[in-house]
């Protein structure tokens, strides 16, 4: 009965899988500062970097949330399969790693700049604080060197591909530096006509669209001229005729129509 009753001691077990007071605290405490350094790492990027909100930042999300999950994932294992022993990350850390993962989800479904700069700062600043954390306390390891590599890669994928400074920036010689920064700047003169690969694609595209709507006509038209030379053996009179001509060059001229307004919209 005793060894019942010690099975399922609560305390015992929470216990054994890292969960106390002072565990409680010492996670507590890490947050905060956390939160702090995440507050000055943000501010900082907001004064000095320019992030665009591209295709490879929000994979830089997508990342981030595989690799918490797995570090979710792994903590468990180790917390559930080695009880009693000494884990390379309590429970009482998942929920600042949720918190985590939630900012970057966040970053996938609205890529923007700031909150790109919030998810990357939220996840400098955690790896520094955990990271000074486990050295001061003497519990860094391996595990933990990785797992700060891992973050350190993926940080500097964002950098390279979505990242870059305001100076850089400024000084950089692009099309949006012209268009939007650069207002005043005299505007190249533009040729207010088509060139010849121009015409070519607009030549080709409206014989292939007037050669299927007279294709189209031909058909349409030929059910009631069969059926007239079935019932009369003889032709359709010359109404019916001009009224064709006349289908096919208005169907050219709209569809001719519709191609320089496309292309003056394009």
């Amino acid at each position: 009965m005793e060894t019942l009753a010690a099975a399922f001691d609560l305390t015992a077990a929470l216990h054994n899988r890292g969960i106390d007071f002072a565990a409680l605290g010492g996670a507590y405490l890490v947050f905060l500062a956390s939160c702090v350094a995440t507050a000055a790492v943000f501010f900082a990027a907001r004064s000095y970097l320019v992030v665009a909100p591209n295709k490879q930042a929000r994979d830089y999300g997508v990342y981030v949330c595989v690799v918490l999950l797995t570090l979710l994932i792994a903590a468990a294992l180790e917390n559930e399969l080695l009880p009693g022993t000494v884990p390379t990350l309590h429970y009482v850390s998942y929920p600042q790693i949720l918190i985590l993962i939630a900012l970057h989800v966040w970053v996938l479904y609205r890529p923007e700049p700031w909150i790109i700069e919030l998810g990357a700062s939220s996840i400098v600043a955690s790896a520094a604080v955990a990271a000074a954390a486990a050295a001061a306390t003497g519990s860094f390891r391996i595990a933990h060197a990785v797992t700060l590599l891992g973050f350190a890669a993926l940080l500097g994928f964002l950098w390279y591909q979505a990242i870059t400074t305001k100076r850089a920036f400024m000084t950089a010689d692009s099309i949006y530096l012209r268009s939007k920064e650069d207002v005043d700047a005299p505007v190249a003169p533009q040729k207010p006509w088509l060139g010849l690969p121009h015409w070519a694609a607009l030549a080709a595209g409206v014989a292939l669209e007037s050669g299927l709507l007279m294709l189209v006509t031909a058909l349409v038209c030929a059910i009631p001229a069969v059926s007239y030379w079935i019932a009369r053996r003889a032709w359709m009179p010359e109404l019916t005729r001009f009224v064709w001509l006349v289908w096919i060059v208005v169907g050219f001229a709209l569809t001719y129509g519709n191609y320089l307004t496309s292309l003056s919209g394009a």
